[in-house]
């Protein structure tokens, strides 16, 4: 979907204001800002890459570890399993980490999110922004999405400014030019309508019009023995966030959408083939799905957005996405509608 490089930048916020210019620079475990020091990142991240190269040897998602979870699990594990069913006619894209990351923080209330940009490399052509998670005291940080920047984006900078708001980002909505807690659900909504929501949105962002391009190219594939409608959703893994320096956000959720494909000619074969058909059948040998009455892909990503602080322009900006990917198939039967 995306070829080109984009970038952000991140530095830690140590009391003072930080530049967009700043690199990231190691900090001491001493220090009472650092919720997860460097060394002990490094050992998180690694585990968390060792888990990858393991699960991407042997196509099983039990291989991922403890260190790869939320969202970012389950698409490797849905990844996978159509790598294993279509082998090199399916792309597995890599899933990368960098231990030598300065992450930035959230804060101390849980979930904890970090968030670390990741350089392109190994055949990935995007930078990325990989989102950690400690969803509770007694779990483990884990890698919990895997966000590509699209191409050309007016990045923020993001920055530790730790806070102790429980649920975080579940913030005072007044710090915001629009209420954070809510641009997923109109992200969502603006996908389903193809209408520009209450909280707007920079138009026709690269996932929008990916999404779009594939239920249109699904309307006229069907011709007269089917229609193809989407749903969308919201999914249920919640919001991961960090501070802006200009005082706005950075959030990341998870947005589903079930493309929804009916026959209309009583009689008519419709079959679908390629990862849907070999997905349903569970084998990649030309596989397809037959449908009875309507046949359902549900599919899900992860979204980034920047939400600007109060007093500044309320379009909120979508900075990049994980590839959607297919995560099941059904075939109804009318009599199951």
């Amino acid at each position: 979907m995306r070829k080109a490089v984009a970038a952000i930048a991140v530095v830690t916020l140590m009391g003072g204001c930080a530049s967009e210019q700043a690199v990231p620079s190691p900090v001491s475990g001493s220090n009472p800002q650092v919720v997860v020091a460097d060394a002990k990142f490094a050992e998180i991240a690694q585990a968390a890459a060792d888990g990858i190269a393991a699960a991407d040897t042997s196509l099983n998602a039990d291989d991922l570890g403890v260190r790869v979870g939320g969202p970012a699990k389950t698409y490797r594990a849905a990844q996978l399993k159509l790598e294993s069913l279509l082998g090199d006619s399916y792309d597995l894209d890599p899933l990368l980490v960098d231990t030598d990351a300065t992450p930035v923080s959230s804060g101390t209330a849980f979930p904890r999110s970090m968030m670390a940009v990741v350089p392109p490399r190994d055949g990935q052509n995007l930078t990325s922004l990989a989102v950690w998670s400690q969803d509770s005291a007694r779990g483990n940080y884990h890698l919990w999405a895997d966000v590509a920047l699209f191409p050309g984006v007016d990045a923020p900078t993001i920055v530790s400014q730790l806070n102790n708001a429980e649920g975080f980002p579940n913030v005072e909505p007044a710090d915001y030019a629009v209420d954070p807690n809510e641009v997923l659900a109109a992200y969502v909504a603006y996908n389903g309508t193809r209408t520009q929501q209450a909280i707007a949105f920079e138009a026709e962002d690269p996932l929008y019009r990916q999404i779009a391009n594939q239920q249109d190219a699904f309307v006229q594939s069907l011709g007269d023995l089917g229609t193809a409608a989407t749903d969308f959703y919201v999914g249920d893994a919640g919001l991961r966030g960090v501070a802006t320096d200009n005082g706005g956000l950075v959030i990341v959720g998870e947005m589903r959408y079930a493309i929804r494909i009916t026959k209309t000619v009583d009689g008519a074969k419709l079959r679908i083939g390629g990862q849907i058909g070999a997905l349903y059948n569970g084998s990649g040998e030309n596989a397809t799905l037959e449908i009875d009455h309507q046949g359902v892909a549900n599919y899900s990503t992860t979204v980034a957005f920047y939400v600007p602080p109060a007093g500044a322009d309320a379009t909120v900006r979508v900075i990049g996405s994980a590839e959607p990917t297919l995560i099941s198939v059904e075939n109804v039967a009318q009599d199951q509608q």
